[in-house]
């Protein structure tokens, strides 16, 4: 109930967020931009009178950075024989930087009051007190406000547009059971994106060829907006068009909700025809997500705790294909709960290629403790194919990892140095900024202050410690010899033997498979797990840096047959 509360205050948050932006918008596309284009064709209709300029002024507004300009004074004409004087420059009002057109007023303006000469007044002949000194048409302004505004009403109108989806989707899920794609509506996410880059530097667009003929090439950095708006437009037309390729997806939950402890299964609707054997992969992970800082820097970030796949069963149908699936979640997994800052969500991804286009959709599901099982029951000799296809799969990839050769003499493994080459590559560079961060710190807290000298030695002992603990391990190497129940290992660095040492292996559980650290990367956890032996209450290591679970357990099946403990 309170998370339905909880749910119900978002929504309206959401609403009221997402009106605000969109009336703001369409206020400032209607005084900056539609305002002015009326004044102006009304004008068109008025009498020119000439005018004596009294007093004129330049202002100049300094905020955030930049300087906007405005111009003030006061003038005095005649019209139908009865003096009159107005403060009314322009037909513009406030003070903007778009150009130079109130220098350029200003200009004008001051020197005919310097000399004494008249300029000419656009007169209301139906309220003659009613004039401007000036009626130009600014395009600047007028774009500025259209795309400004503009930019800010498609903010709110797709955040107000998002929520009404959700609540549809939440309705269509509550009367249908069907479940619809994280994807359905991001390719319009990018479509706006791409808008919002394109058109939130229009004004300038205007100024290139002028600052161009000045000789100020820098104001062509403002050209990487459209192209990079354009690129961005343009990939989210092509995943709107691999949208349509295969259609909605939605997705059947049974049970419903999945069950922790029990069954995960479904049931997808894919529009195209597709034979038994696909080439499609079923992901299923349970997701921690929290969410840190507030407003733009605003942030959150989602940790895989638990994540496995099967590959795709897939039924044809008369409209298509329906894709079947069918989990074994462990209960020690959290069960659906939580939004906004924390959370815990269950996602079940679908991924492959169909016809040459990648097929990559996504759905969140409810899943609640329990025992439950699913009426989806995938053919055995479907689960026994998958099974086999991914244990031969995960013994490639360990003899490709780690360096086995069966001997006459027993199993020779080695772990090469300078493997997982990208990973490590990532960690010295992030050790490195946080080193480099740390070094500068300590060189400014010189003439700064102790207090950088604190903050220097914390960005400094992180940065440098992942560094050179990175440096050791991407050059330490491992060698290990098994000789009928005995036991060698041989650690080297750069090539250079650092410790032996040996042992004997009478038990299989003794060979234990630990897990060290792990990785994320679009959606994907990788655990990089190490082979180790327990022998007289040492631990020798077998085989490390190995990339995956699967590829873990293979390679420890490998060395208890060697070793005949299976």
């Amino acid at each position: 109930m309170d998370e339905n509360k909880q749910n119900k205050k978002g929504g309206i948050g959401g609403y009221l967020f997402g009106g605000i932006f969109l009336l703001a918008g369409l206020a400032v596309m209607f005084f900056v931009a539609v305002v002015p284009i009326g004044k102006y064709i009304e004008s068109g209709s008025w009498s020119r009178v000439p005018a004596t300029v009294l007093s004129s002024k330049l202002n100049s507004h300094r905020s955030d950075g930049s300087t906007t300009y405005s111009v003030s004074g006061s003038y005095r004409y005649r019209y139908g024989g009865v003096d009159y004087s107005s403060s009314q420059i322009s037909q513009y009002s406030g003070s903007d930087n778009f150009g130079d057109y109130w220098q350029q007023l200003y200009g004008r303006i001051d020197t005919a009051r310097r000399n004494n000469r008249t300029v000419s007044a656009w007169v209301n002949p139906d309220a003659p007190h009613e004039a401007y000194l000036d009626r130009t048409f600014r395009w600047g302004a007028v774009i500025f406000g259209f795309t400004f505004g503009g930019v800010f009403a498609l903010v709110g109108a797709g955040v107000m547009f998002l929520m009404r989806r959700g609540s549809k989707e939440e309705a269509l899920v509550s009367e249908t059971g069907s479940y619809s794609s994280r994807e359905k509506s991001g390719h319009w996410f990018m479509v706006g994106f791409g808008a919002i880059f394109i058109l939130l530097p229009s004004p300038a667009y205007l100024d290139i060829w002028k600052e161009v003929s000045r000789g100020d090439y820098m104001i062509l950095v403002v050209l990487l907006f459209p192209l990079v708006g354009a690129g961005i437009a343009w990939a989210g037309w092509k995943m709107r068009r691999n949208y349509q390729f295969f259609g909605p997806t939605p997705l059947q939950m049974d049970p419903e909700p999945g069950q922790a402890g029990g069954q995960v299964g479904g049931t997808i609707q894919l529009g195209k025809a597709m034979s038994r054997e696909c080439s499609l992969d079923v992901w299923l992970s349970c997701i921690r997500g929290r969410e840190s800082g507030s407003g733009k820097d605003r942030k959150t970030v989602e940790d895989v705790l638990w994540q496995t796949e099967q590959r795709a069963y897939c039924v044809p149908r008369q409209s298509g294909t329906e894709i079947q699936f069918c989990f074994d979640a462990p209960a020690e997994q959290p069960a659906t709960r939580g939004s906004g800052r924390n959370y815990i969500r269950w996602r079940v991804e679908l991924e492959g290629t169909v016809e040459g286009r990648k097929l990559s959709r996504s759905w969140d599901v409810p899943v609640i403790a329990g025992s439950g099982a699913s009426r989806v029951q995938l053919p055995e000799s479907h689960v026994m194919a998958d099974r086999r296809e991914r244990e031969l799969e995960a013994v490639e990839s360990a003899s490709e990892q780690i360096h086995v050769e069966q001997t006459g003499q027993g199993l020779y493994l080695e772990s090469r140095a300078g493997r997982n080459l990208g990973m490590k590559l990532g960690m010295l560079l992030f050790g490195g900024i946080f080193a480099g961060v740390g070094t500068g710190l300590f060189i400014a807290a010189a003439s700064e202050g102790v207090m950088l000298y604190f903050m220097g030695s914390i960005f400094g002992l992180i940065g440098y410690a992942i560094v050179f603990s990175t440096v050791y391990t991407l050059a330490r190497g491992l060698q290990v010899w098994i000789r009928g129940s005995d036991v060698k290992v041989v650690r080297r660095w750069l090539g250079i033997a650092i410790y032996r040492r040996e042992g004997r292996l009478l038990r299989a559980e003794q060979v234990v498979l630990k897990s060290g650290m792990s990785s994320t990367s679009n959606g994907r956890k990788t655990e990089y797990m190490t082979l180790q032996a327990e022998v007289d209450g040492k631990t020798l290591r077998l085989a490390e840096g190995i990339k995956g679970r699967e590829v873990g357990e293979a390679l420890r099946e490998a060395v208890l047959r060697a070793l005949r403990l299976v």
